[in-house]
């Protein structure tokens, strides 16, 4: 799990905001109430029992498997956009908000890998997506369609991880270990100018690589990525993280002989020597297996960049062909060009 990077330059306005933190507040949220009526998101909200999710479907009338994309922390259903559409020209395929992220509203807390999974459960349902399933999961995402492959192998007909957390990454590796006060810094700054309305009052605002998506899910990404609940509930996600979801997935096993893609971030992969024996583990998971280590493409731009994303399509193809034919794999760790 990387966490999302953005940069503010501190003009007039902002300063205006921080001193007077009322207006900023104000300005939040009517901005906010705004955009959900103007920038919508590429889905449509369900309710999955008192609350709703945001779920985007596609192809759902043609052959499974179903491919089902769970994203990383903060991330909206968007960030898939280079993806979900080439996927269902073949396959049915389903994308959703976690409950406060996106267009979701917010659900239960506190925000355990059993009540995600639950939601999850529900979303696949209520969508009309029938089973069995092609998980893909992106960084913390990867944890949580491990989560549902222990718990429902029989609905399991493949995984593909993409750049993918692994539960032991800050007990093995210092890097992402000293890495974590920063997130975690990240996290609460964004979360504090999200609720006065300074992120959105800056004129340079960048969230890292959602500006090389489409653009009708760039725009709809980055508006919810100014919400404050989007920073809250990746907040709670973290803790969870920490104190639960990596517990309940550290043991987790997959059918022997799964089909599975393990797709690693070059660039993490180059500054994190540990990283590439943490996704070897994931690799090892299933004895039907591939890995690939897509060069110069970032934890974010790996599935973002359409240079990049297009190996996220390849392998989850892939693996779609493999669960439709009882086929191998093809299990030689393998590396692309550099994408640019």
């Amino acid at each position: 799990m990387k966490p999302t990077v953005f940069k503010l330059c501190a003009g007039a306005g902002v300063l205006a905001a921080l001193a007077t933190p009322a207006a900023g507040v104000a300005y939040q949220w009517r901005t906010t109430r705004r955009e959900d009526e103007t920038v919508p998101g590429l889905g449509e909200r369900v309710d999955v029992g008192g609350y709703r999710l945001h779920v985007r479907t596609e192809g759902l009338a043609g052959d499974g498997p179903t491919v089902v994309f769970e994203s990383g922390m903060s991330c909206p259903l968007e960030v898939w956009s280079w993806i979900q559409p080439e996927i269902a020209r073949d396959a049915p395929a389903v994308a959703y908000d976690r409950a406060g992220l996106g267009w979701s509203e917010r659900g239960p807390r506190p925000r355990t890998a059993d009540e995600m999974l639950a939601e999850l459960e529900t979303v696949l349902e209520v969508s009309g997506a029938k089973p069995p399933y092609v998980l893909v999961g992106h960084s913390f995402g990867g944890l949580l369609v491990r989560h549902f492959a222990q718990r429902h192998p029989e609905l399991t007909a493949g995984v593909v991880l993409v750049d993918a957390s692994h539960p032991e990454q800050l007990v093995r590796s210092a890097r992402q270990a000293l890495g974590l006060p920063l997130m975690k810094a990240t996290i609460q700054d964004s979360t504090v100018l999200a609720t006065f309305g300074v992120n959105r009052l800056s004129k340079r605002y960048v969230v890292s690589d959602v500006e090389y998506l489409p653009s009708a899910a760039r725009a709809a990404a980055c508006a919810r990525m100014l919400t404050r609940r989007t920073w809250r509930t990746t907040g709670e996600e973290l803790r969870s993280w920490l104190t639960d979801v990596n517990d309940k997935v550290r043991d987790a096993k997959l059918p022997a002989d799964l089909p599975l893609a393990v797709l690693t971030a070059g660039e993490v992969s180059r500054s994190d020597p540990v990283h590439n024996e943490l996704q070897d583990d994931l690799a090892a998971l299933s004895a039907n297996s591939r890995r690939l280590v897509v060069s110069g493409a970032s934890h974010l731009g790996l599935i973002m960049r359409e240079q990049f994303a297009k190996y996220v399509t390849e392998a989850v193809a892939d693996v779609v062909r493999a669960a439709r034919a009882g086929g191998r794999m093809d299990s030689e760790p393998t590396q692309t060009g550099s994408g640019r």
